[in-house]
């Protein structure tokens, strides 16, 4: 669950169905900066000294070798160090010994043999409390959420209620998706580590996450405070403004760090989704060619221009498909077919559109129909050729269309949708409550049972 690599939070708040984001799935932010960090080294590293109580005790053997390895790392010889502990003949009968090796192994970046080691040490002292959560860090950088949950429970059970443990128990939360779990264990991290960035980062994730975004906002606007060079808090605080219907004030974060350059393609993209929520076309336009010329997924620059046909801004739709087709990214993409045919049936479906609301319908319908030769179960394809036909004056190639478009279960409710409002169209009010009658039992909705009703009074 933890392959995310993009630094910036995936909100649930829509825009057009699209995200403010540009990642596809909702996912904890990484905390892979942590492992670097000073504090997190020192809490790694800080339980040479032993405590009986959640410790076992060493003898004077044993001290002696994990002092001479401490001095070695007290010189940053970390192979020094860990040679001293492996030739002890006292190593696997010590639990303290495999503890420090162990932290010593995750260090050098050998997590195979950390997590073998701290499993070691614990088989010879299951209470061991630092190498429960030890090991849980190592599991979570293999992406073991699960096992690496158990491990820092039990460590939270042995007394340990550090920043670092309870951090961690709360990214295990949110990749779990458990969002007041997680704001739980953040809020009692930042305790002890208030000024941890990853703890305030998945803090205010969790408050978006329970639809606090006023909340989330505030503990974002610590770190921008703090370090206001720092993209990912402005881009995050960018869901929060709009999640509370403050969209212009998500676009001010967002142009502050689209001229930077710094800005992926993605996100710029999202900005022109703002752009366009807001009645700016123009402004959309010149993101959406922005997010076009540096290679933004096709999809997305489809579903950008779906976005304007449906405002029915069909000028700024053209270009965009028109920017789409200068393209050598795109145009290799279609034609090597590997994009799938729901992507290529919005764009040919879109541009057919375009043509019928700029003046050239014949060639619009001939676009739909050269795509249903080659995928005759388009159903929303047979659907929109239906209405060219209608409008056309070919009421009855444009019913058989939708009679087609109706015996494909995934767009019945569509197709008989649409035929009802043919009917409509010509006063056939009866045929019509039947075919939106139809509609409604498929796929109920508000819109469709108020227009019913409105034809039935029209018919009585």
């Amino acid at each position: 669950m933890m392959r995310f690599t993009f630094h910036i939070l995936l909100s649930s708040i829509l825009i057009f169905g699209a995200k403010v984001s540009a990642d596809t799935e909702v996912k904890p932010l990484p905390i892979d900066s942590l492992w670097e960090s000073e504090g997190f080294l020192k809490a790694l590293t800080a339980s040479y000294g032993i405590d009986s109580r959640i410790e076992p005790r060493i003898t004077v053997d044993e001290e002696h070798y994990l002092g001479e390895a401490g001095k070695a790392m007290a010189e940053k010889d970390r192979e020094k160090a860990i040679t001293t502990l492996t030739e002890s003949s006292l190593l696997e009968e010590s639990p303290a010994m495999l503890s420090m090796l162990a932290s010593l192994q995750f260090e050098d970046g050998k997590l195979e043999e950390a997590i073998e080691t701290f499993q070691k040490a614990l088989e010879q002292f299951p209470n061991f409390r630092d190498v429960h959560r030890n090991l849980a860090i190592a599991l979570i950088r293999q992406e073991k959420i699960e096992e690496a949950q158990t491990h820092l429970i039990r460590a939270m059970e042995l007394g340990s209620h550090d920043g670092l443990t309870m951090g961690l128990l709360g990214y295990c939360h949110a990749v779990k998706e458990h969002p007041q779990a997680s704001l739980n264990a953040y809020q009692l991290a930042r305790l002890s580590q208030p000024n941890q960035r990853e703890w305030i980062m998945g803090e205010a994730q969790a408050l978006l996450s329970l639809e606090k975004p006023a909340e989330a906002s505030a503990v974002l606007q610590e770190l921008i405070d703090a370090n206001p060079s720092e993209m990912t808090p402005w881009l995050i605080q960018s869901d929060a403004w709009v999640a509370m219907e403050k969209p212009l004030r998500a676009i001010s974060n967002l142009e502050v760090w689209r001229r930077t350059g710094e800005l992926s393609p993605s996100i710029v993209l999202s900005l022109g989704h703002l752009y366009l929520q807001n009645d700016l076309p123009d402004l959309a336009l010149s993101r959406y060619r922005e997010a076009i010329l540096g290679a933004v997924p096709l999809p997305d620059a489809v579903e950008a221009i779906t976005y304007l046909t449906n405002r029915q801004h069909w000028p700024e739709a053209k270009e965009v498909s028109e920017a789409i087709d200068v393209s050598s990214v795109y145009k290799e993409q279609l034609e090597s077919g590997s994009l799938g045919t729901e992507v290529e049936s919005s764009l040919v479906r879109n541009r057919a559109l375009i043509e019928l609301e700029t003046g050239n319908a014949g060639k619009g319908a001939e676009m739909i129909e050269a795509w249903l030769e080659r995928e005759p179960l388009d159903g929303q394809a047979l659907i929109l050729l239906a209405r060219f036909k209608s409008e056309g004056g070919q009421r009855e190639v444009a019913e058989m269309l939708l009679e087609q478009a109706e015996r494909l279960p995934d767009h019945a409710a569509a197709a008989h949708l649409a035929h009802g409002k043919l009917l409509v169209a010509n006063a056939e009010y009866a045929d019509a409550i039947a075919h939106l009658e139809k509609a409604n039992r498929l796929d109920p909705s508000d819109s469709v049972r108020r227009y019913l009703d409105a034809v039935r009074e029209l018919a009585d």
